[in-house]
């Protein structure tokens, strides 16, 4: 952990983790929102469904709200800012080399890459987040 870098992404994922609902299995939660986020994205691409197309914002919302409700952020006015911070983080090339490396520790299956799920999720997100400050 020589790389100032990676220490301060690794740093930045475990602060935001134990922000986490602990009542909740967090894990699972997880598996969960990811599931769904890449069966719907995968399924809008498939079709042809474009980040910055209008089409990509009532899932953008639905999505959303899975976030919203798994998260406890109801009513929450930055949800969208909070979730395109949150899932940005977790495709930084560090975070992605830190859980490849803690589940080889753990001996733990490698995870696909949600990167292009979550990068499509994002753009839809702050393309509306933008266009909401501009109104």
């Amino acid at each position: 952990m020589l790389n100032p870098d990676f220490r301060t992404a690794v740093r930045r994922i475990a602060e935001e983790q134990a922000k986490e609902p602990s009542q909740q299995d967090v894990s699972s939660l997880h598996d969960v929102l990811n599931q769904a986020m890449r069966e719907r994205i995968d399924e809008a691409v498939s079709v042809g469904i474009l980040p910055a197309s209008s089409k990509a914002a009532p899932l953008a919302e639905s999505l959303g709200g899975l976030y919203d409700h798994a998260f406890e952020r109801a009513g929450d006015g930055d949800l969208r800012r909070w979730l395109v911070a949150r899932l940005q983080m977790t495709v930084d090339p560090h975070a992605k080399r830190y859980w490849q490396l803690l589940a080889t520790i753990n001996g733990w299956p490698a995870s696909p890459t949600l990167a292009p799920v979550y990068t499509w999720f994002t753009t839809v997100l702050g393309g509306a987040s933008a266009a909401a400050a501009t109104s």
